[in-house]
C-alpha cells in the first residue's frame, strides 16, 4: 500500500477517500491472518484508532496517509466508519503494538492536519490456539476503545516520542534484524 494516492484509490477493495481497505476487505484479511495464526505460532495485534472530529475528505486523506506510512509491509490498515479506522500487526505481540501506537503518535504530532485531534484506542491480542474469531476480536478491540492507560492525545509540537520510547522500538528494530539475520542463516544451512 506504498503506491501514489491516485492508483490506491482507484482499487475496488480501497476506500476512496482514505486509501484504506474498506471494511469487508479488511474482515477477509484479518479472517486469514486468524487461520495462519496457529501455523506459525505467532500472535496479532489488532488495534483501533477513533478519531471524533475527522471530518471530510481532506482530513480522512490525511490519515489514511499517515496510517499507511507507520504500517510494514505485512500489516493491514482498513477505514471502519465516519471517524474509526483498523490496524492490523500481525506477528506482533502486545509490546510490538505499544510500540507502534507510540511511533504512530509521534507521526500524528507533526502532522499539521492531525495534529490537536484527540485520539482514542483499542487493541485486541489473538494468541495462537486462542480460538478467536474476527467478530470476537474486532469486539474485544472495541470494548477497549478509550481503556489503555497510554495517553494518544496529540498536541502541536511535541515531536518525536521520549527516549524510553525510542529505546524500545530501537530494541525492537534490532530484534527483527537479528531474527531476519537468524532465519537468512537458518535457510542457507538446509
Amino acid at each position: 500500500m506504498k503506491k501514489s494516492d491516485k492508483s490506491v484509490a482507484g482499487s475496488s477493495c480501497l476506500d476512496e477517500e482514505s486509501g484504506l481497505y474498506t471494511p469487508g476487505h479488511f474482515k477477509a484479511a484479518l479472517g486469514l491472518e486468524l487461520a495462519r495464526l496457529d501455523r506459525w505460532e505467532r500472535p496479532l495485534n489488532l488495534v483501533l484508532l477513533d478519531l471524533p472530529d475527522l471530518v471530510g475528505e481532506r482530513g480522512w486523506a490525511a490519515f489514511g496517509r499517515l496510517i499507511r506510512a507507520s504500517l510494514r509491509n505485512i500489516d493491514l490498515a482498513a477505514r471502519l466508519g465516519d471517524h474509526r479506522a483498523a490496524v492490523l500487526l500481525p506477528d506482533a505481540d502486545s509490546q510490538r503494538g505499544r510500540r507502534w501506537l507510540v511511533s504512530f503518535l509521534a507521526g500524528l504530532n507533526r502532522d499539521p492536519d492531525l495534529a490537536g485531534r484527540p485520539v482514542t484506542f483499542g487493541r485486541a491480542l489473538a494468541r495462537p490456539w486462542e480460538g478467536r474469531q474476527t467478530e470476537e476480536l474486532l469486539a474485544l478491540a472495541t470494548a477497549g476503545l478509550g481503556r489503555e492507560e497510554l495517553a494518544l492525545t496529540a498536541a502541536q509540537g511535541d515531536g518525536e516520542p521520549d527516549g524510553e520510547a525510542r529505546t524500545a522500538i530501537a530494541a525492537e528494530e534490532r530484534n527483527l534484524l537479528f531474527a531476519g539475520f537468524q532465519a537468512l542463516g537458518a535457510a542457507q544451512n538446509h
